[in-house]
């Protein structure tokens, strides 16, 4: 049950993170949006640690992992996809990034040790073929004549990031048995810091858009889609590990897509129609499957 909650809280945050990004785009660079994303976040996660009591005392060497957790996961992966969205549509960026799983799988064997299950990789297979149906008219979009190709690029790159946080963050849980709220803060934190040095390299405006639309959009993603959305993502990984985690990334963009179906009016097609069903399909397939990961189960420490 705690996995089921973990695993729906995550995937409706993020999933209604779209619509707020695309809100929150405006007169703000969107690094210096980022910045200020991370930075009330990590105020609230410090606000929370400290309400409840919970130690943020720790070793140097603990905090070279935090580091790490933010370059990877708050701060290079953020920027690279803001960078590949003005390159790329919404929807192609989606694609790219369900690949988290694949990674995911990769990275943890390698850097883990952990051993994936033969469903596990059939599940992945099926359900990134199952985005790319449903996002299938925007893989069109790529051309050699504009900064596509260089778009899609980033988004790898920015996805391989993410995959690497991820299992940053699951090693850290399982293998240093660090608590994922405190380590969850300090990687926001660190992540800030990074974006602002960033921004004032790249010479951008610390400016502020003074609207409700701007202040709204900033807040919700602040609160929900980093301190909150990335809390119960990374909860998830000590519990299920890094493979099956990334599966949140296949299914959140069809959270996405229903919310656009009431606010945007998005139409449905029968390609779309039928990449849901290989996602659902692929996805129940693999979290049913069983995973020899041996570290994922000393998790109950938090």
């Amino acid at each position: 049950m705690q996995v089921f909650l973990l695993f729906s809280a995550t995937v409706l945050i993020w999933g209604s993170t779209w619509i707020a990004v695309k809100l929150h785009l405006g007169e703000v660079d969107p690094s210096v949006s980022a910045f200020y994303r991370n930075a009330i976040a990590a105020v609230v996660m410090f606000a929370w640690c400290r309400g409840r009591k919970l130690s943020l005392r720790f070793p140097l060497k603990d905090h070279f992992s935090f580091l790490l957790l933010g370059l990877f996961l708050f701060s290079g992966n953020y920027y690279l996809v803001y960078q590949a969205t003005g390159m790329l549509t919404s929807g192609l960026v989606a694609v790219v990034f369900s690949t988290i799983v694949f990674f995911n799988i990769f990275t943890a064997r390698i850097i883990l040790g952990n051993k994936t299950s033969a469903p596990a990789l059939l599940g992945a297979l099926i359900g990134v073929a199952g985005i790319t149906l449903v996002f299938s008219a925007e893989l069109n979009g790529i051309s050699f004549a504009d900064d596509s190709v260089r778009g899609l690029l980033l988004a790898l790159l920015a996805t391989f990031l993410a995959s690497m946080g991820s299992i940053t963050a699951t090693w850290m849980s399982t293998r240093r048995q660090l608590p994922v709220v405190q380590y969850n803060a300090w990687g926001i934190f660190y992540g800030c810091c990074l974006l602002f040095i960033v921004a004032l390299l790249n010479g951008k405006s610390f400016n502020f858009e003074y609207t409700l639309q701007y202040s709204a959009a900033l807040i919700y993603l602040a609160v929900f889609g980093t301190a909150l959305g990335f809390g119960f993502y990374l909860r998830l990984l000590e519990l299920i590990g890094p493979d099956k985690g990334g599966y949140t990334f296949l299914i959140f963009p069809i959270v996405a897509l229903l919310i656009s179906t009431v606010f945007e009016d998005y139409q449905w097609t029968l390609h779309a129609f039928i990449g849901l069903g290989l996602i659902a399909a692929g996805s129940i397939l693999a979290l049913r499957s069983k995973t020899a990961a041996p570290a994922s189960k000393q998790t109950q420490r938090n």
